[in-house]
C-alpha cells in the first residue's frame, strides 16, 4: 500500500518556483555590514605620513639593536683585555715570587756562610778552653807541690832567717801564681772575644760589661796581689776587687793581633787581641795611635 502511494507521488507533476523569488528572498534578508571608518574614508593625509609612526618605531627598535650589538662588541674586547692583563699580572707575580726566592736563597746562603763561620769560632774557641785546662791542671800539681813543700819546711829543722830567694817553696809559689795570672788573662781574653763575636766584633767598655762571659770576677785578680780581695759575685764587685788593665776597651777585632788588650801591673804579662798571652812583656809595649801594640819580635804563648 505505502509502495502504491509513493509510486504514485513520484508520477506527480513538480511544482516550480514563481519567477523571482530569489531575488525577493535575498532583498528581504536584513544582513549585517562591516563599519566603514570615516576618518579613514575621509584621512586626506598621504600613505608615506600614516605609516611615519610605524616606520619612526621600526627605526628606533632597529638602532637598539645596532647599539646593543656594538655594546656587547665592546664588552667582548673589554673582557679580552681583561684576560690579557690578568695573564700579564700573573706572569708579574710569578716573575716576583721567582725574585724573592733567589733573593731568600742568597740571604739563606748568606746565613748558612755565617754559621759556618761562627761554628769555626765556637770549634776554635773550645781549642782555646781546652789549652787554659793544661795550665789549671799544672796550677793543682803544683799547689800539690807547694802543700808538700810546705809541710817538710815545717817539719825541718832549717834555720830561721832563710832568705826568700834560697827558699823553693817561694819559688815555686811564685812560679804558680805567676801561671794562674796567664791562665786568668787568656780567661779574660776569651770572654772579650765571646762578647765580641755577638756585638759587631767589638771588645767590650769594661770588665763589667762582659761579667756574662766571664762567669765570675774572681779570675780579674791577681794571684799575687795581696793588697785587694776576691769579689764573691758580682753584685760585690768593684774597683778594689780587681788587678788587671783593660787596655783594649771598644778596640776592633779586625785590628792587629798585636794589639794589647789586658796587662798585669804585677807579673808585666799581656793579654793580646788574638786571645794569646805574652808573659812578662809589658816591656816590649809601645804605644801607636792611642793603642798599645807588642813589637812582633816577642814570641806568644
Amino acid at each position: 500500500m505505502n509502495e502504491h502511494i509513493e509510486t504514485i507521488l513520484r508520477k506527480v507533476l513538480q511544482a516550480k518556483a514563481p519567477a523571482g523569488l530569489l531575488e525577493r528572498l535575498q532583498a528581504d534578508i536584513a544582513l549585517p555590514r562591516t563599519p566603514v571608518n570615516e576618518a579613514e574614508r575621509t584621512d586626506p593625509r598621504p600613505l608615506f605620513r600614516r605609516w611615519l609612526p610605524a616606520l619612526s618605531f621600526s627605526a628606533f627598535l632597529l638602532a637598539s639593536l645596532i647599539a646593543i650589538a656594538v655594546q656587547a662588541n665592546i664588552l667582548s674586547d673589554l673582557r679580552q683585555e681583561n684576560r690579557q692583563l690578568q695573564s700579564s699580572v700573573a706572569n708579574v707575580e710569578q716573575a716576583r715570587l721567582a725574585g724573592v726566592g733567589s733573593q731568600a736563597a742568597q740571604a739563606e746562603q748568606l746565613r748558612l756562610e755565617q754559621l759556618r763561620k761562627d761554628v769555626a769560632e765556637v770549634q776554635r774557641l773550645r781549642e782555646e778552653i781546652a789549652q787554659l785546662r793544661a795550665p789549671a791542671q799544672e796550677l793543682a800539681t803544683l799547689r800539690a807541690e807547694n802543700q808538700r813543700l810546705k809541710a817538710a819546711l815545717q817539719s825541718s829543722a832549717s834555720p830561721a832567717g832563710v832568705a826568700s830567694e834560697e827558699d823553693p817553696f817561694g819559688a815555686a809559689r811564685e812560679k804558680a801564681q805567676s801561671t794562674q795570672c796567664i791562665s786568668n788573662l787568656k780567661q779574660i781574653g776569651l770572654g772579650a772575644r765571646m762578647w765580641a763575636n755577638d756585638h759587631q766584633e767589638v771588645l767590650p767598655p769594661d770588665f763589667l760589661t762582659m761579667q756574662n762571659e766571664l762567669n765570675t770576677p774572681k779570675i780579674l785578680l791577681c794571684p799575687s796581689d795581696e793588697g785587694r780581695t776576691r769579689a764573691a759575685n758580682w753584685g760585690a764587685f768593684g774597683p778594689a776587687n780587681v788587678s788587671y788593665e783593660f787596655l783594649g776597651a771598644g778596640t776592633s777585632e779586625r785590628e792587629s793581633p798585636y794589639t794589647i788588650m789586658t796587662r798585669c801591673p804585677i807579673h808585666g804579662h799581656i793579654g793580646l787581641l788574638d786571645g794569646s798571652v805574652q808573659g812578662g812583656a809589658w816591656k816590649n809595649a809601645v804605644q801607636k795611635n792611642g793603642r798599645w801594640i807588642l813589637e812582633r819580635n816577642a814570641t806568644r804563648r
